[in-house]
């Protein structure tokens, strides 16, 4: 059987995205979702918090006209990534995100931003 590690995301932006600068001089996209449970036993089940990235200069074009609030679709890879931090070893999980949608904009669009239903990537999800 084949293994498959395929992301499907929807939700609200929460803050603006960041920009890391990378050791090779290429730069990470960083942002996260808040995305919502149906039906949740209570309020602190009602929401979950998702780390996104993409270390794809195509996908991060999409992302630059992000604002906090818009609801955005993510189309990735669940990562768990290992590095030494000066505090210790660090492991998060977070979603590689091969293609991202603008669903809705929470403030109307300027001139230089994408429309609603934007799709911008080209990994078109990933299998690893």
């Amino acid at each position: 059987m084949e293994h498959v590690n395929e992301i499907v995301l929807i939700g609200r932006l929460s803050g603006e995205p960041e920009w890391r600068a990378l050791p090779d001089e290429r730069e990470v996209a960083v942002w996260r979702l808040i995305v919502e449970h149906r039906g949740a036993r209570s309020p602190q089940d009602a929401i979950d918090t998702i780390r996104c990235v993409s270390y794809d200069p195509v996908v991060q074009a999409g992302v630059r006209g992000w604002s906090h609030g818009d609801v955005i679709e993510v189309r990735g890879a669940l990562r768990h990534r290992f590095w030494r931090a000066p505090t210790g070893p660090r492991g998060p999980y977070e979603v590689e995100a091969g293609t991202v949608t603008l669903r809705l904009h929470a403030v109307p669009p300027s001139n230089d931003q994408p429309p609603a239903d934007a799709a911008v990537g080209g990994l078109g999800g990933q299998s690893g």
